[in-house]
C-alpha cells in the first residue's frame, strides 16, 4: 500500500475510473440508411386496359381477315381458305399484300375519322394524342405504318434475305414481341407504335343518363 501526495492510501488492485474519450465524435448521422435499388418492374402497365387492347386487336384482325378472304374470293386470288393453304408461295403473294393492305387502310380510315376501330368501339377504347384529343390523319398514318413494320414485316421480307442475313430472323421476332411487351411494361400501357406518333389508347368516358342530366362525374368503362 502506498500513499499519495494528499495522504490518502491507494490500492493498486482497485479499479481505475474509465478515462474520458476526449475525441470529438461529431453530431450523430441523421441520414437514413441506403436502400437497395428497386428491382425493375416487368409488368407495370394497366392490365385490364392492355387486355382490352389485345381483345380489340383480335376483333379487328378477324374483321380484316374476313374482308380479305371475301374480296380475294371475288377477285379469284384465293377461292377459299382451304385453297389458299394449298397454293405455293408465289401464288400467295397477292394474298399477303391484301392481308397487309386491308388492315392498314381499315385502321387508318376508322381511327382518323372516328378515333376508334370497330374492335376498340366494342371494347370501350379510343385513340387520343398527347392532349387527350383525337389524333389527326398524319399521326394515325405514322402510328399504323410503324405497327405494320413491327407486326407484319415477317410476311413481306423475302426468304432469300432471311437466309442471307440470319440475324433478320431474330429482329423479325423481336418486333412483335417488343411491341406487345411495351404495353405490359409501361405505366401508360403504350405500345412501341404509339411512341413515334405520340398517341395513346384510353378508356371511353361514358356518362350515364343520371350523371349527364345532373352534371355528375363520368363513369369510365
Amino acid at each position: 500500500m502506498t500513499r499519495t501526495g494528499d495522504g490518502n492510501a491507494s490500492d493498486p488492485a482497485s479499479p481505475r475510473p474509465p478515462e474520458s474519450d476526449s475525441r470529438d465524435l461529431g453530431p450523430p448521422d441523421d441520414e437514413p440508411p441506403r436502400q437497395p435499388p428497386p428491382r425493375p418492374v416487368l409488368f407495370g402497365g394497366d392490365m385490364p386496359l392492355v387486355l382490352r387492347r389485345v381483345g380489340a386487336w383480335l376483333i379487328d384482325f378477324t374483321i380484316a381477315f374476313f374482308v380479305v378472304f371475301v374480296a380475294a374470293s371475288i377477285a379469284g386470288v384465293a377461292p377459299s381458305p382451304e385453297a389458299a393453304m394449298e397454293t405455293d408461295q408465289t401464288d400467295q403473294t397477292g394474298l399477303v399484300v391484301w392481308l397487309v393492305a386491308v388492315p392498314f387502310v381499315y385502321r387508318w380510315g376508322m381511327q382518323s375519322a372516328f378515333g376508334y376501330t370497330l374492335g376498340k368501339l366494342g371494347m370501350g377504347l379510343r385513340l387520343v394524342d398527347r392532349d387527350g384529343q383525337p389524333p389527326g390523319p398524319i399521326a394515325v398514318l405514322n402510328r399504323e405504318a410503324v405497327q405494320m413494320v413491327l407486326l407484319y414485316a415477317w410476311q413481306v421480307v423475302p426468304q432469300s434475305a432471311v437466309d442471307a442475313v440470319p440475324i433478320l430472323t431474330t429482329l423479325l421476332i423481336l418486333g412483335p414481341l417488343g411491341d406487345v411487351y411495351s404495353m405490359f411494361r409501361r405505366r401508360d400501357s403504350r405500345a412501341l407504335h404509339d411512341l413515334p406518333a405520340g398517341t395513346q389508347v384510353t378508356r371511353v368516358a361514358r356518362a350515364d343518363a343520371y350523371g349527364a342530366s345532373r352534371g355528375g362525374p363520368r363513369r369510365y368503362l
